[in-house]
């Protein structure tokens, strides 16, 4: 049913009235598919380079990185195999991290890092269960940048890491 609703999320969404590096937004639903889809490294990793430096770049972030963290947070509720798991969870970390690009801040979205991180909590116990796998450093760091209860987090991971 989860891969339904990435689909969902990424069939309702307008991607043409989004930007990206390079004008590409007609490509990132078929990225975020082929994420999402990959059954191994190769796929998971040409997949995901199609979205990093696309939606994300170095920390700043284009438009179509918001609608993004939705599609993210959905397949993470599917059977991912382990290497998209990885970089699922790898991208919404750059997406988090991130602040809006120059220019985007020029057409005024200057708070775009933020509407992200607000997206992203929308999916906080989606990052906690991430907590228990291999992808544990990536899981902590988003959560250290969108959980807003500190003491929270920190019961968490203090759990996780008395194991």
């Amino acid at each position: 049913m989860s891969r339904q609703l990435a689909e969902v999320e990424i069939a309702r969404t307008r991607w043409e009235d989004f930007r990206t590096l390079g004008a590409r937004a007609d490509g990132v639903p078929d990225a975020l598919r082929r994420l999402l889809a990959a059954g191994g490294e190769d796929e998971a990793m040409g997949a995901y380079w199609d979205l990093e430096n696309v939606v994300v770049v170095q920390g700043q972030l284009h438009s179509a990185a918001l609608p993004t963290v939705s599609v993210l947070l959905a397949g993470l509720l599917d059977e991912l195999s382990a290497d998209a798991r990885d970089l699922v969870l790898e991208l919404l970390q750059q997406i988090v991290m991130g602040e809006s690009d120059r220019d985007e801040a020029a057409l005024g979205n200057t708070d775009l890092g933020d509407r992200c991180r607000e997206a992203a909590r929308a999916g906080l116990w989606l990052v906690y269960r991430e907590l228990g796998t291999r992808r544990r450093e990536t899981a902590e760091a988003i959560l250290e940048r969108i959980e807003d209860d500190k003491p929270r987090l920190a019961a968490y991971l203090a759990g996780v890491r008395g194991k």
